[in-house]
């Protein structure tokens, strides 16, 4: 796997224009080695920017312990500068170019790219560092393949880094499974 990258996010809803608490990323450069970024924002400071909470996601983050919750919300990350660091760490790391055969991957493609586009429009930055056509959806391969499931061995749930390196686990026992 080269120039592939697994992007996970929390947040405090469940649709475009929610708070984002943490985003992590784990993937093989475009050399192959595995890079990961991780960074746990500051939530407080998005409501000046229209971000908001919802009740039902509120109420679920408080049922996953105290850990979990401290976690998820203890960023101090200023989303302007976290969001500027993950774009040039994507530059930096990964071949994006229409030709470069780059994917960007999340568990789910209706929540997690949508919810990025808007956060990073929020603290006025256009879009996320790839095309509409580079993103795949890691829940499709793992619900059709369910034996990749027990690959992942996440040990930490509701950890952004930790669930991207998870399901990069997950993907990798779906590759190679399908290699010819």
């Amino acid at each position: 796997m080269i120039n592939e990258l697994m992007v996970d996010i929390e947040t405090s809803g469940d649709k475009p224009g929610c708070k984002v608490l943490s985003l992590g990323a784990f993937g093989f450069d475009k050399d192959g080695q595995q890079v990961e970024f991780y960074r746990r924002f500051d939530a407080k400071s998005q409501s000046a920017q229209g971000l908001f909470d919802t009740d039902s996601t509120m109420t679920w983050w408080q049922s996953q312990g105290k850990e979990a919750f401290e976690e998820a919300f203890g960023g101090d990350t200023d989303p302007i500068k976290g969001i500027a660091d993950f774009k040039q760490w994507v530059m930096a790391n990964f071949r994006t170019g229409r030709a470069d055969k780059f994917k960007v991957w999340s568990r789910g493609i209706d929540f997690d790219f949508p919810i990025l586009n808007r956060f990073f429009a929020a603290f006025g930055f256009n879009g996320c560092p790839w095309q509409f056509w580079q993103q795949y959806d890691y829940r499709t391969v793992a619900n059709l393949f369910p034996v990749i499931k027990s690959a992942e061995g996440n040990l930490l749930k509701h950890s952004a880094l930790e669930d991207s390196k998870a399901q990069m686990r997950g993907l990798r026992a779906f590759y190679s499974l399908t290699k010819d």
